[in-house]
């Protein structure tokens, strides 16, 4: 299997540095603390460059959800684990790897709806431009087409996801 470079680990790193910029300014007008939602397992890599890089108070906690078995969307959600902590009016920052059809952050958003957070935005990492996902995002690194992607989190049936770059498999 081949995989070829889509977004090199510098650009990655710098995309990443201006994210958290974006993302500390529009907060600091509201809150020195945000509560961020990592979606495991696709979001690891990015979610801890990301708060490395957020000049303000972060608390963690980590959703573990899924809708992918290979390369394909099941349709289905599969919840792993959820949140164990409080994020009633919090402002909350879902930190996401990729949507694509947006089935499995809609079903995290309502779900986080539920628990009555201040505020609720979302940060993903990569955007798919070709399916109409019909979730607002807030903050996007990088838009990308139809390609099947690896890296930097993102896997293969569990593999790939310790590459630094983001790569597509031919």
């Amino acid at each position: 299997m081949s995989i070829k470079v889509l977004i090199d680990e510098n650009t990655i790193k710098k995309r990443i540095k201006e994210l958290a910029k974006e993302i500390t300014d529009y907060y600091k007008q509201y809150t020195d603390t945000i509560h961020a939602v990592g979606v495991l397992k696709g979001s690891v890599h990015f979610f801890s460059e990301l708060i490395l890089n957020i000049d303000l108070n972060v608390k963690y906690s980590f959703v573990h959800v899924s809708s992918y078995q290979g390369s394909t969307s099941t349709g289905r959600i599969r919840v792993k684990s959820w949140i164990d902590e409080s994020i009633e009016d919090e402002y909350v920052l879902v930190i996401e790897d990729i949507v694509d059809t947006g089935l499995t952050l809609r079903y995290i958003l309502k779900y986080l709806r539920k628990y009555r957070p201040k505020d609720l935005k979302v940060v993903t990492f990569l955007e798919k431009t070709v399916c109409d996902h019909g979730v607002d995002l807030d903050f996007v690194g990088f838009k990308i087409g139809n390609v099947f992607v690896v890296g930097y989190g993102l896997d293969y049936n569990e593999k790939y996801r310790n590459l630094p770059y983001v790569g597509y498999i031919e």
